[in-house]
């Protein structure tokens, strides 16, 4: 009998020896994920801090008030000061800064987009055993093909690219019809928000419930243009029309976040699932010089103590509305320690048992001992944003804000002891100052070029808002 050649011997004993390993590695990928939660991933644009009935208001908002109460409720969440920079926060775990979104956000016509490199959460929970879906808006490029979300990790798109959204027209700013399923897109009647509450219901219902789902209901409101919907707009009685909008349009959110619960819920996927909810951008203000989508013209929104709103680098733009919910793991309660956006990335992939890949350095930290178990959290500073001509940065109980343009501003303020940012104490503590300086610096010169900036220098038939605020007072 004819022997095998040893080279082949030898190969035949390797695969003998590597197939049980291959087929123990092959079956730890379904174990994972059967175990992994449901994750419901909802975010409101501009949304007023005050605007929820657990910080007081009077509009009606029982659902998130119920996930509040039963909840963890993130009261010192920061989010970026536009709602656009926070999406590509949380969908990276980075600063918008380290990759060129620091500066305004995607506009309807804008060419550029999140970098292809930059892998985002759906991708990693992909390669964990996630079904991944994104019902709502998008708003991280949609210049082409392979920046928009099924290229981008998400198995079903339902919604908008664009940042601003017509809510019963369904187009752009440009007036472009903006709504899609998929890549293609749609023609539909009725209010954004219906048609969203109807998508989620269906995809839940045929959702494999063994199978792990991530799924991010992204709300546009109630981001302008203020278009209330029925029967919401009829709870509120108001001369200001477009406070009236308004108050529906957050009431609306909130009917659909308990319609999604509820399909959660007969599909017996509830138990199982983490429920993360934030504003992406405080409430807008009205300002004196357009700053492009979501532009508000009526000072609609409450941000309560807080100061100024969307856009600005002050409280009331930053400090979000948060929650997060899980039955029988998340303790109810106050969270108080600082949180940004980043932190949402490595959090939810440990949860999830899920590998992040990410070549590049996370500035998000994994916050889930803090969150469902009220533990110290490591979190030492927060950039809450550095640009070319602003940056700012909060380090323990203490929050800088330099304006690089002139007149020059320097303002430094002790959270703790003064959350409305009322009292500068720039001049009163010159090494503090010195301190968060030299570290909000450092920052600034890991910076990439702001890709906005680029793309303003290039000829268009369309205006570009080029103010980013107003210039600091004298005090």
């Amino acid at each position: 009998m004819r022997a095998w050649p040893r080279e082949t011997q030898t190969a035949m004993l390797r695969l003998a020896i590597c197939l049980p390993l291959l087929s123990c590695l092959a079956s730890i990928l379904p174990a994972q994920a059967a175990q992994a939660p449901h994750i419901l991933y909802v975010t409101a644009d501009d949304l007023g801090w005050k605007d929820v009935g657990y910080h007081g208001s009077t509009i009606r908002t029982p659902t998130i008030d119920r996930l509040a109460k039963e909840g963890a409720r993130l009261e010192t969440f920061y989010v970026q000061p536009f709602s656009g920079q926070t999406r590509a926060a949380a969908m990276t775990g980075r600063y918008p800064m380290r990759y060129g979104l620091q500066t305004m956000q995607i506009q309807w016509f804008s060419t550029f987009g999140l970098p292809q490199e930059e892998r985002i959460l759906p991708q990693a929970l992909k390669s964990a055993g996630y079904r991944t879906a994104l019902i709502g808006k998008w708003q991280l490029g949609q210049a082409n093909p392979e920046m928009l979300p099924n290229a981008r990790g998400y198995d079903h798109f339902y919604g908008h690219l664009a940042g601003e959204i017509d809510y019963t027209k369904k187009t752009d700013r440009g007036g472009r019809p903006d709504w899609w399923r998929n890549d293609r897109r749609v023609k539909e009647e009725g209010h954004v928000n219906t048609l969203l509450a109807r998508e989620a219901q269906v995809l839940i219902a045929r959702h494999e419930a063994a199978t792990p789902l991530f799924m991010h209901l992204s709300f546009a409101a109630p981001q302008a243009p203020h278009q209330g919907v029925k029967p919401f707009i009829d709870h509120y009685h108001s001369d200001n029309l477009r406070l009236k909008a308004y108050r529906a349009m957050v009431a609306s959110v909130d009917h659909t976040l308990g319609e999604a619960l509820q399909a959660l819920n007969r599909r017996g996927m509830l138990e199982r699932t983490v429920v993360v909810f934030h504003a992406n951008s405080g409430g807008a203000v009205n300002r004196k010089f357009p700053m492009g989508e979501g532009d508000s013209t009526a000072n609609v929104a409450s941000n309560g103590p807080y100061r100024d709103g969307r856009g600005s680098l002050h409280e009331g733009a930053l400090r979000a509305v948060a929650l997060v919910w899980r039955p029988g793991t998340v303790q109810p309660g106050t969270v108080g320690e600082p949180m940004h956006a980043v932190d949402l990335y490595p959090t939810l992939l440990e949860l999830a048992g899920a590998i992040s890949d990410q070549d590049k350095p996370v500035d998000g930290i994994d916050q889930w001992a803090a969150i469902a178990q009220g533990r110290p959290g490591e979190r030492e500073e927060v950039l809450l944003n550095v640009e070319e001509f602003r940056g700012a940065l909060r380090m323990g109980d203490w929050k800088l804000i330099l304006h690089a343009t002139l007149p020059g501003k320097v303002e430094l303020y002790n959270l703790r002891a003064d959350p409305s940012e009322e009292d500068n104490l720039a001049g009163r503590d010159a090494d503090r100052v010195r301190v968060l300086t030299r570290r909000l610096t450092e920052y600034a010169w890991e910076m990439a070029p702001a890709l906005y900036l680029d793309d303003l220098a290039r000829p268009r038939k369309v205006e570009m808002p080029m103010v980013w605020g107003e210039n600091p007072q004298r005090e």
